[in-house]
């Protein structure tokens, strides 16, 4: 059995699951949601997010509300992708893009303390930041499509959710896939349930049993 790192989905989403509406907005979170992200964030060795978050999100994903060191920034991407001029490849630290596709484009983000690897599977992934980069703990914060590979591919250990007050109706779901049918589907255990400070979200921590 090949070595992974411990996988953590962190995710804030509405009522109905959803992480995003479908005009793509997803702003959800209160003050105290951001600083738990961020706590987290400082307490992994890598964060993971798939290339539409990346291309609609724009995030840096280093460390705000805390101090700390900032994790490694990983991007899954099946075709390669990705605008040059993302936040993510203009400031410190290192990031590494997965793709299954070669992109001539990419080279050139190399000279900003970029990594270029190809992958097969999110399996894959997962063992090649574990043996290479020896990141024992990854911080997934979405998009939906990546949240369902890891599931599929039974590659989380834990799930944090927090549930915003907003319905969307449609958009992204929190885990965007084919779905399970019922009696395959995966059951994780409640850990930890609370409601937040701001007293309007509710916030849930699942580990795989």
């Amino acid at each position: 059995m090949e070595m992974r790192p411990y996988v953590i989905i962190s995710s804030t989403m509405t009522i109905d699951g959803r992480l995003a509406s479908k005009d793509s907005y997803s702003e959800l979170s209160c003050k105290y949601d951001k600083i738990r992200q961020h706590v987290l964030r400082s307490e992994v060795d890598a964060i993971m997010i798939g290339a539409n978050t990346a291309r609609i999100d724009n995030p840096s994903l280093t460390l705000k509300y805390v101090k700390g060191t900032n994790p490694i920034r990983v991007i899954v991407t099946g075709n390669g992708h990705l605008d040059q001029n993302l936040r993510l490849f203009s400031v410190p630290p290192l990031t590494i893009i997965y793709t299954k596709n070669e992109n001539p484009q990419l080279e050139n983000l190399t000279k900003n303390q970029v990594k270029i690897r190809k992958f097969l599977n999110i399996c894959n992934i997962l063992e090649d930041l574990y043996e290479n980069f020896s990141v024992k703990k990854v911080m997934v914060e979405g998009g939906g499509k990546l949240n369902w590979s890891l599931i599929k591919e039974n590659c989380v250990d834990e799930i944090r959710l927090t549930i915003s007050p907003r319905i969307f109706g449609s958009g992204v779901s929190v885990f965007d896939g084919e779905g399970f049918s019922g009696h395959l589907s995966p059951s994780f255990k409640l850990k930890e349930a609370y409601i937040c400070q701001c007293k309007e979200e509710i916030v849930l921590t699942y580990i795989k049993r």
